[in-house]
């Protein structure tokens, strides 16, 4: 199929699986010495000829069709339009800049590889072994072991036997695993009632009235939570603390599993920090606008 058509198949001349990136070939945290070539030939290689590979497609040609389109408009841009539109980006940043808000002390808590880990901690014969949580049609979490090799949560369970073959699976328990967040999701009401839960293992909180009150700080805060956590539950979590929740989220993933990132109440330190994530890593970021820049 011609360049034109935007295929994950193009561009890559004899390497195609180089072009092709699907939600599974994005890594998580564990997977950072991994051969990310290696791993995206595996899944096009095993996902070619399917009808996922067959709507990547399509979406794919879709997304560079919009690329094309968005480029050719700013190509038609004069040096006038370029300095209206500065202004008015200038005009947004003040404004934005004035209802800064650098009062407030948020957590973001992770629970480390959760369904895996509570099948561990369940059956102490899995520790140390590479593990899926799910089927061969999807897999639901997988362990920091089975990350090394590339497997990772929403990939199909057997495109990670061909990365992983010696990749163990274990069937989800949501009644397990309901048990194990209600014991942690305990510990986050101490130091926020009114915490805001996103799924099972992931968790936000304010907690800028108990730094007050107790006269600590966010990352003496979020010490102490991780280790009632592990005293509850015998699980470990991961946390960040930051100005606002969006960010707080990202600093949670920097240092997993069993880890913490503080980021400081300060403009310098939150801007240069933003400054250094990837596109992805904004929230709401799609694949479109990462291929845009």
């Amino acid at each position: 199929m011609s360049s034109a058509a935007g295929t994950p198949s193009d561009g890559g001349g004899d390497r195609p699986w180089q072009s092709y990136h699907t939600a599974y070939t994005n890594a998580k945290a564990g997977m950072e010495g991994v051969d990310k070539e290696k791993v995206q030939k595996v899944i096009y290689e095993m996902s070619k000829g399917s009808k996922y590979f067959e709507n990547e497609q399509k979406k794919e040609t879709i997304t560079k069709l919009k690329i094309e389109h968005l480029r050719a408009q700013c190509a038609k841009l004069t040096d006038n339009d370029i300095s209206h539109f500065q202004k008015v980006a200038e005009k947004k940043i003040l404004e934005l800049e004035a209802s800064r808000d650098l009062s407030k002390i948020w957590l973001h808590t992770d629970m480390d590889a959760f369904y895996a880990a509570v099948e561990t901690l369940e059956n102490p014969s899995l520790k140390g072994k590479p593990l899926a949580v799910g089927s061969m049609s999807m897999i639901a979490t997988a362990s920091y072991e089975a990350r090394k090799f590339g497997v990772r949560a929403a990939m199909p369970g057997f495109i990670g036997c061909k990365l992983c073959p010696d990749l163990v699976f274990v069937r989800p328990n949501f009644e397990r695993y309901s048990h194990y967040s209600g014991l942690a999701r305990k510990v986050f009401q101490r130091y926020d009632p009114n915490f805001f839960a996103t799924s099972l293992d992931e968790a936000y909180l304010d907690i800028t009235e108990v730094c007050i009150e107790r006269g600590i700080t966010g990352e003496e805060v979020a010490s102490e939570l991780r280790d009632a956590v592990h005293q509850e539950t015998g699980l470990t979590c991961s946390a960040g603390v930051a100005p606002n929740r969006m960010i707080a989220k990202v600093c949670s993933d920097i240092n997993k599993p069993n880890g913490q990132f503080i980021l400081p109440n300060d403009r310098d330190a939150v801007t240069t920090f933003v400054s250094t994530l990837p596109i992805r890593k904004v929230l709401y970021s799609k694949k479109g606008s990462c291929l845009l820049w």
